[in-house]
């Protein structure tokens, strides 16, 4: 009987070796050996130095409705100089705007709102511009080629513009927030200082006329 070399053993106990190894490799998965190491996790960008947060900028952005006028809101206060009050009334798109020196001179105005802005015109020409800065209004009136300034804040009642109109007599009020009261009465082609006006029973009587005020919402026609 033949007996095998310890060498030709050797061999064959290696060359099963090598066979068995690279079958192991050939069925294992990629991606499952243990010493393959995990992938660190993305790290957020930093925002650069001084750059405001999303949630800063959103709380420091103006929203469209700040930029706009309120559906409906009333205005009043002084001329510059105090050379006569000034009241606007917006409701919706429309305005309504009233100026008079308390004395004998007048104007009545009918316009538009656009946004942050009113436009607005009287019967004889005088013009009225005004725009929306913050909770109130900055403007001019033109009246006679004379340029008057203003800057009036939100009348709250009973504060605000009030109207009474007879059958020859038309009597305009601004109310301001002190509770003083700038007027004038219309009759024919005489003006002089309005009566005063009691909010609380809006009612005055003119040559025994007894004539109803109230407030001017700004969609009136004056």
């Amino acid at each position: 009987m033949k007996h095998r070399s310890p060498l030709i053993t050797l061999a064959a106990v290696a060359l099963a070796f090598a066979i068995m190894f690279i079958v192991n490799m050939t069925v294992s998965p990629p991606g499952n050996s243990s010493t393959e190491t995990a992938s660190p996790p993305a790290v957020p960008a930093t925002a650069t130095a001084g750059s405001p947060s999303p949630t800063e900028t959103a709380a420091t952005s103006p929203s469209p409705e700040d930029s706009r006028f309120p559906e409906e809101i009333v205005y009043a206060g002084r001329a510059e100089d105090k050379a006569g009050a000034i009241a606007v009334a917006v409701l919706g798109d429309r305005a309504a705007a009233y100026f008079c020196d308390g004395r004998n001179i007048e104007s009545w105005f009918r316009g538009s709102v656009k946004e942050d802005e009113i436009s607005a015109e009287s019967k004889a020409g005088a013009t009225l511009e005004a725009r929306l800065d913050g909770n109130h209004i900055n403007g001019t009136v033109d009246l006679d080629n004379e340029k008057l300034k203003f800057e009036i804040n939100e009348a709250k009642k009973p504060a605000g513009l009030y109207r009474a109109q007879g059958s020859e007599t038309t009597i305009g009020w601004i109310v301001l927030e002190d509770g003083s009261q700038v007027g004038v009465q219309t009759t024919g082609a005489e003006s002089a200082a309005a009566p005063g006006l009691n909010s609380g029973n809006p009612q005055v009587a003119v040559d025994g006329e007894k004539l109803n005020a109230a407030p001017v919402n700004g969609d009136e026609d004056l």
